[in-house]
Formats: structure tokens, C-alpha cells, sequence
């Protein structure tokens, strides 16, 4: 036993004057106090009967799952199964042409918007999508997600014993509803600055902060204030539109794209989609890019259809052109007096008409509205507005192009360089896209939002007066402009209005200052100022894209998986590895009690080939070991809170090699309590709160883990339910042969016991019969013999039958009779009891006859006849 023993020596330092521990125990004795009493000694502890493994086993059972797994499907798939991807076997790969995989669905959708364009000439109305219908959604599940701030219990924002967050924002839309009311008087404006506003609320960040909670998740701010994060722990975003119109009534003179895509056209509005939004931003001056996401249109009926990348497949949706307004309409709180009208028109004029009106993202020209038609799409694909509040940049790249994106830390950058050149060749290859963050304390510095995402435009080099190169970056805000309080844009070197932009750079990068959300940096300013990089890497026809969907159980002891992708790379050039999980985006509210981080090591596949050495002496030849398979790179994520995927990008040369994925599990919690609650749990209390969201987003859940490899827990389940069903039935079918068996024997039993007694019973008739026939004929003799008796007038016989089980009684006796004539001599007696003969065993089979003569024997009054 190892026993470590720890000496310390406790020294306390006593000021002048103060007496010592003695000197006071002295004193407290010289006025007669007791002494302090002496502490009692602890009881003994009852010493443990389990090894130290034993209790060490114990404890961690208390934290195992007894019934691990996960929920693959919400509902039956018997139910719609006609709804659901082709099924792939478990260890089946897809290999398809990139451009082959975009061209199904693209062609998909253009199908989409001719059936329906078709429809809308035969009834003459404008088209209503039924599955996204924002006119008529009175529970606004268009909006708002599954689970919902203010939810009790379900780890929102209201849930019990939690303090509502306010945001900024949130104050300015209830002052802005009470205005439209004129609660606060007829002509009442109070003007409210949600950024200065903030600094009294505790301060909004634009991303959320992920150092302050980072199991909350992702998240963005809106450009207006909000704070928005993930998975329902902390959201402040209230959505409250005016009103819902269609785009032939918003604008004057609606036009889907005004000189083409620009990112000048973005504006955000009042959701937390600043990522999304950047994504667009980075990728609007491409208008190949563009044109593979707005696939087809008619504005005239007012279809539009979109293609997006989901889970590594290519998914189109078809929406209408409603869209949500800022103000309410004119008369939407109460009749109002206008007999000419003019009020009304005046209203909407100002109020209901143009980008400016539009709740969510605009466009920045008045009739321009490619941007909002794109958002909304963006939105039903994942079942609501609150459902793309709050992301990373590099995801919305990756869901518009199918691409891959990889984060840089911008202080782990080795070859800057290198990665000059790549961002010079943005046209080509790569996007990009940025993410300033700061800490709990901080919203802004050096004039930009922090906890934000921002776009790369362009990244020119040119050359200064005195023949120096300068490497510049334009960047652009999503918001298109300053806020209230003057942050957005960057106000370091090169920024709008600095001593940099001379005439000399003013023409040569054909600059003007504006208010516009674009701005200028050098390259090194750019790399100390945002955090990461979110490059995208975009493939075309030349690439080959192989797909593999797996499951596994995580343990909490993390390693790599038994698991592993095998790839035979037979061509030298790049590749590029991807493992990513299912985007929960699209489920909100079934994201479960976890979330999961991926990393994966590639590296050579082991050799199969061994080495032979010198033989033994019996003749057996040493085998050594190939050498370890060296890694040729380990992967992890940049942040714990971007998690969808992890990639890297390698020249390789013909092989074999191998993934080894490794995926690592942290609870969602606050502190020790959950705020989330299980998925089983979520879909109880929803079924009866929300049917019809529930039924949505069920289904949006059963989708994404129909895939090949990813086992069906419905499945198992309903096999166990049916071998237990057929186990029972079994036992019920043995236990019916058994009692069949047995009421058989019975029933034989029975059968046989009645012949027996039918037996019997006719074998007692027959003697009856017999008996019968046999006393007919006795009596019959006697009256023939008392017949002759008679007519020779010799002798009366009077006959008396008695029972063998019982005696005549003395009245019962006959008297006796003398039929002696007169001269004849004396009758004798008859004899007494004690003087008859013993009679013979009762129990002695009797003939008829032999009774007959045994009673007449017997019988003590018959006398003697005399002739």
C-alpha cells in the first residue's frame, strides 16, 4: 500500500501587544472559566467490504447508459415511406460527377416552376406556396422554430427560474409598436440608438460571444442589435412584422436583379443572418455562382425556384412572392376616418412601399428583390426564419455552391504568401469570408463589429509613388452601412477618409467614401484584426465527389474509432477529405443533449507485406513488422463552436489510405442543469403544444438520418416489438396445444368412464330383465300349483315374502291357521328362533328357484302341508 503523508506547519504572525494562545487560555483560567472543551473524537467510519476497484466500478456505472442509442426516426417511416431517399446498404458509396449531382436537382426545379406556372394560367391566380404559406400561419411557424424563448422547461430563454434577456432591439420594437398605436400620444417619436441602448443592457454582440457560453452554440447578430444563439439556451430575437404582401404590391416597379448580382445590393434586416448574408456577399460578384442558386422564376405568377447543397446532396424548393413588411397596414389597429383615402395612400407610400419596407434583407436599390426572394428560400429550406439566426460564413458558402470550407486561424498561418496568392485567385478556385470576435467585454474595436462576419470582395497588390508594393484588401460589412453609433466599418489605416487615400491611390483604386459597408486594409492589418478566415474551396466538372454516410456509438473516454474510410487514390493530384455530420440547422429542437466536435488522421493504409529475417533453429522464418503508417495529416477544428465539418486539402500520390475518425461529445448545460431537453421528451410535449410544427420538423429529422450506414433505432425497435410479439404468440400457441393435448386425454378419459357405465348400466337392465322374466314365470307356477291345489281341496298355502335385510314384525305375522279336519290328530308347532338351522352366507348368489325354496324353507309360519 502506498501511503503518502503530508507535514504542514501552520505559522501565524501576532501583532505588538497581542497575547499569546497561552497567555489567553492562562487569562480565561484566572477568572475561573472552564477550560475549552476537548473536541470529540470522530466516529469510526464503517470501512468499505469492496476492492478499491469495485467502488471505482460502481461509481461509473451510475453514469453508464443502459440502453444507449439514438433517435433516427420521429415518426413511423411505414407512414412515408414514399417520402423518403432511396435507402443505401450500410458500407455503400456514391461516385457521381460533381456537376452531374448540381444538374438533377437544378433540372428538378426548373420542372418544379413549369408545372406550376401550367397550373396558374388554368386558374388564373398568382401562385401560394401551401408548404410555406406566411399569409396563413397564425402560430407563425414560418417565423419561429419547434422550441420557442419563453418555452417553460425547455431550456428557453423563459424557461423556470431563468431571467429573460432584453436586448437593445427588443426596446426599440415595443417603443416602435407603441408609436404605430399612438398609446404613447397621436404624433408621439421617440428616436431610440439600440447601440447606446445596449451599453445599459449589458451589451449586444453582433455574433454571439462564444467565449462567454460556449455551449451555446453559433450564433450571429442581426444588423439591427440582436443577439441570437443557438439551441435555445440564450435568444433575444422577437420577430414582430407589420404586415405580409406581394411583391407587385411592395414595389412600383419590381425587377428581380437591377444590372445583375452585386454585393453593394446587400442590406441586412431584422434577422441574426450576418453570416448568410456575408456568404452571399462573397460570392454575388460571381454571376456563374448566382445563376446555379436562382435556377428559374416566373414574376408574373410570382414562382421563384432555388437550388441549395444539404448534407452533401443537392436539394430545389419553389416559394411565392410574399414577403414580410415592417409596418402594419393602415387600418390594422382600428377603423380609421379617411373618406378619401388619402391617408391610406399616404401610409403606404411611405411606409409599406420599396426595399426600405422589407422586415428581413433587402435589397439596396427600391425595386431591386433577388435578395429577399433569396433569403426566404433559404429560410423554408430550413423550416423558418429563426432557423438560419446565427452561423458561420463558410457554411453559407458551402450550402450555395457545394464547396468546402476550411477555417484558418489567422494567427497560425505559416506561408502568408501562399495565402496572398490564393486570395488574389479568388475569381477562380477559393471564396472568402471573415469573422472578427472579441471577448465578453468587448462589441467593437477600431470602428468594427465584433462577434461578426464579413465578406472579401477582392485582394489587389499595386504599387505605391516611390515603387513600393502594397497588398490590399476591400471588405464589405453586411449590414451596407454604419450603425447608429458609427461602428461597421474599419477606421484604421486605409479606412474611408484616412491620410493613405491620396489622389494617386484614390484613382488608381477608383475609390470614393461612402457610407456603404465597404472598406479597405492592408493585408497584415487584416490578419491581426480578424480572427479567422473562412476559405471555400469550389469544384466544377473536373471534380469527382465519394460519399460515404457511417454511424457510431461515442464513448466518453475519447479515442479514434474502430471505423475507418479506406480511399484508393489512382491518380496523382489533390485531394480533398471532408468528415462532417448531419446539419442539425435543419431540426432545430432534435439537435439532442449533445453536441459533437470531429477530428480524423490521414494516413497510409498499413502494409500487409512483412519482412523476413534470419530462421529460427527449427526452421520457421522471423517475421518483423512493417513500420507504422506515417500521418500525412491530423485534422481537428479551429473553434469548438464551428462543428459541422473538418476538411483538408493534400497532393497525393497513387495508394491506398486511410481516415481514422475520432469524434468527441460535450453536454449542452449550463453549469450542472441541462437546458435541453431529450428528443423523446420534445416530442411528447410538442405533439399536443405544436402538431403542426412538430410535424414539419419530424419529418425534416427523418429525412436527414434516412441514409445508408446510419441505423434505423426505428427499425430495431419495431423488430424487437415484433420477435417479442411473436415470442408471446408462441407461448400463447404451445400453452393452447397443451391444454388441447390435455382436454383430449381427458376427453378420452371421459369417453371410456361412459362406455364403462353404459356397460353397466345395460348389464344391470339385462339382469333386471331377467330377474324380471324369472319372477313372471314364478308366478305364473304358483298360481298354476295353487290352482291344482284347489281343485283337489288338499291344502291352503298362504305365502309371505320377506326381505333378507329385514324380519316381519309379530302384527306383521300371520295367525296361524288350521285347516285339519276334524278326527285328524294335533297340529305340531312351529319352531322357535334358537331352533332353526343357521342359515347360509347372505352374500351367496341365489337362483330364483333356490330363493323360492329357501323362503318357503325359512318362513316360520308356513305350515306343514298334509294330503
Amino acid at each position: 500500500m502506498n501511503f503518502i503523508l503530508l507535514f504542514k506547519s501552520v505559522i501565524r504572525f501576532l501583532s505588538p501587544g497581542e497575547p499569546t494562545q497561552s497567555a489567553t487560555l492562562l487569562n480565561m483560567a484566572t477568572y475561573g472559566d472552564p477550560p475549552p472543551p476537548v473536541p470529540p473524537i470522530p466516529p469510526a467510519t464503517k470501512r468499505s467490504k469492496k476492492s478499491p476497484q469495485e467502488t471505482l466500478s460502481d461509481f461509473w456505472d451510475k453514469f453508464h447508459s443502459k440502453y444507449p442509442g439514438k433517435v433516427t426516426s420521429i415518426f413511423p417511416r411505414a407512414l412515408y415511406t414514399s417520402l423518403l431517399p432511396a435507402f443505401q446498404e450500410k458500407g455503400a458509396s456514391s461516385t457521381r460527377n460533381a456537376q452531374e449531382l448540381y444538374d438533377a436537382a437544378a433540372r428538378e426545379c426548373r420542372e418544379k416552376v413549369k408545372r406550376i406556372i401550367r397550373e396558374c394560367e388554368r386558374t388564373n391566380e398568382k401562385f401560394t406556396d401551401p408548404d410555406f404559406d406566411i399569409e396563413r400561419d397564425p402560430k407563425k411557424n414560418c417565423l419561429n422554430g419547434l422550441i420557442r424563448d419563453g418555452d417553460q422547461g425547455t431550456g428557453g430563454s423563459g424557461a423556470a427560474g431563468d431571467v429573460p434577456y432584453v436586448s437593445s432591439w427588443d426596446v426599440k420594437n415595443s417603443l416602435d409598436t407603441l408609436n404605430a398605436a399612438q398609446i404613447l400620444g397621436p404624433s408621439s417619436t421617440i428616436p431610440i440608438d439600440p447601440t447606446v441602448v445596449s451599453r445599459f443592457l449589458g451589451g449586444d454582440s453582433d455574433i454571439w460571444n462564444p467565449f462567454a457560453n460556449a455551449a451555446a452554440g453559433k450564433g450571429a447578430k442581426s444588423g439591427s442589435g440582436k443577439v441570437s444563439k443557438r439551441h435555445g439556451v440564450r435568444g433575444s430575437e422577437y420577430y414582430n412584422p407589420g404586415s405580409i404582401h406581394r411583391v407587385d404590391w411592395i414595389f412600383d416597379s419590381p425587377q428581380f436583379t437591377m444590372n445583375g448580382y452585386s454585393s453593394s445590393d446587400i442590406k441586412q434586416g431584422s434577422n441574426g443572418d450576418c453570416w448568410w448574408l456575408a456568404a452571399v456577399a462573397t460570392i454575388a460578384h460571381r454571376k456563374d455562382l448566382m445563376e446555379k442558386v436562382c435556377v428559374a422564376r416566373d414574376e408574373e405568377c410570382g414562382v421563384y425556384g432555388f437550388v441549395f447543397q444539404r448534407d452533401g446532396e443537392w436539394i430545389s424548393t419553389v416559394i411565392d412572392d410574399n414577403l414580410y413588411l415592417n409596418e402594419s397596414d393602415f387600418d390594422y389597429y382600428g377603423d380609421v376616418y379617411d373618406a378619401s383615402g388619402k391617408k391610406a395612400r399616404l401610409h403606404r407610400k411611405r411606409h409599406q412601399t420599396g426595399s426600405d419596407a422589407l422586415y428581413f434583407a433587402r435589397c439596396d436599390d427600391q425595386n431591386e428583390t433577388w435578395l429577399p426572394l433569396l433569403e426566404k428560400a433559404y429560410a423554408k429550406v430550413h423550416g423558418d426564419y429563426k432557423a438560419i439566426s446565427g452561423g458561420w460564413p463558410g457554411e453559407g458558402v458551402e450550402d450555395m455552391t457545394g464547396g468546402v470550407t476550411s477555417t484558418i486561424a489567422t494567427n497560425r498561418v505559416l506561408r502568408k504568401n501562399k495565402l496572398w496568392k490564393e486570395l488574389v485567385n479568388s475569381d477562380g478556385e477559393f471564396v472568402f469570408a471573415l469573422a472578427a470576435m472579441g471577448t465578453e467585454w468587448d462589441w467593437q474595436k477600431s470602428g468594427l463589429a465584433l462577434g461578426h462576419a464579413y465578406s472579401i470582395l477582392q485582394s489587389r497588390e499595386e504599387v505605391d509613388e516611390d515603387g513600393k508594393k502594397v497588398r490590399l484588401v476591400q471588405i464589405r460589412n453586411p449590414w451596407g452601412e454604419r450603425s447608429d453609433g458609427g461602428v461597421g466599418e474599419w477606421n484604421g489605416p486605409w479606412s474611408d477618409g484616412s491620410k493613405e487615400w491620396t489622389p494617386y491611390w484614390l484613382k488608381r483604386m477608383n475609390h470614393t467614401f461612402g457610407d456603404d459597408g465597404v472598406f479597405w486594409m492592408s493585408y497584415q492589418d487584416m490578419l491581426s484584426t480578424f480572427m479567422y478566415i473562412h476559405r471555400t474551396r469550389l469544384f466544377d466538372d473536373k471534380w469527382t465527389v465519394v460519399q460515404q454516410w457511417t454511424s457510431a456509438n461515442v464513448s466518453w473516454v475519447t479515442g479514434f474509432l474502430q471505423t475507418k474510410f479506406v480511399v484508393e487514390v489512382k491518380k496523382s493530384g489533390m485531394v480533398v477529405f471532408v468528415l462532417t455530420q448531419l446539419d442539425d440547422r435543419y431540426f432545430h429542437g432534435f439537435e439532442g443533449q449533445y453536441w459533437f466536435e470531429l477530428h480524423f488522421v490521414l494516413q497510409q493504409a498499413a502494409s500487409t507485406t512483412s519482412v523476413a529475417s534470419d530462421e529460427s533453429k527449427d526452421g520457421e522464418k522471423k517475421k518483423a513488422d512493417a513500420p507504422e503508417p506515417e500521418q500525412i495529416c491530423r485534422v481537428r477544428p479551429v473553434h469548438k463552436w464551428e462543428n459541422r465539418s473538418v476538411s483538408c486539402e493534400v497532393d497525393l500520390e497513387p495508394g491506398i489510405y486511410e481516415v481514422l475518425p475520432k469524434i468527441t461529445a460535450v453536454r449542452n448545460s449550463e453549469g450542472d442543469v441541462s437546458t435541453i431537453k431529450p428528443v423523446e421528451e420534445v416530442v411528447k410535449e410538442y405533439a399536443e403544444r405544436n402538431p403542426q410544427k412538430l410535424r414539419q420538423v419530424g419529418l425534416q429529422y427523418d429525412i436527414a438520418h434516412a441514409k445508408g450506414g446510419v441505423r434505423n433505432e426505428d427499425e430495431l425497435v419495431e423488430k424487437k416489438k415484433l420477435e417479442a410479439k411473436q415470442k408471446k404468440e408462441s407461448k400463447k400457441a404451445k400453452k393452447r396445444r397443451k391444454q388441447k393435448k390435455a382436454l383430449g386425454i381427458a376427453a378420452k378419459a371421459l369417453e371410456g368412464s361412459a362406455k364403462v357405465v353404459s356397460d353397466l348400466a345395460n348389464e344391470g337392465k339385462k339382469t333386471e330383465e331377467k330377474k324380471d322374466t324369472k319372477d313372471a314365470v314364478g308366478k305364473e307356477g304358483k298360481k298354476s300349483e295353487d290352482k291344482d291345489q284347489k281343485k283337489e281341496g288338499d291344502s291352503i298355502a298362504i305365502k309371505i315374502a320377506v326381505k333378507e335385510s329385514a324380519q316381519p314384525t309379530e302384527a306383521e305375522k300371520p295367525a296361524n291357521v288350521n285347516t285339519s279336519k276334524p278326527g285328524d290328530g294335533p297340529t305340531p308347532e312351529p319352531k322357535k328362533d334358537d331352533e332353526k338351522e343357521p342359515k347360509e352366507n347372505k352374500t351367496e348368489e341365489k337362483t330364483p328357484e333356490s330363493d323360492e325354496s329357501e323362503k318357503k324353507s325359512e318362513d316360520p309360519a308356513r305350515p306343514e302341508s298334509r294330503a
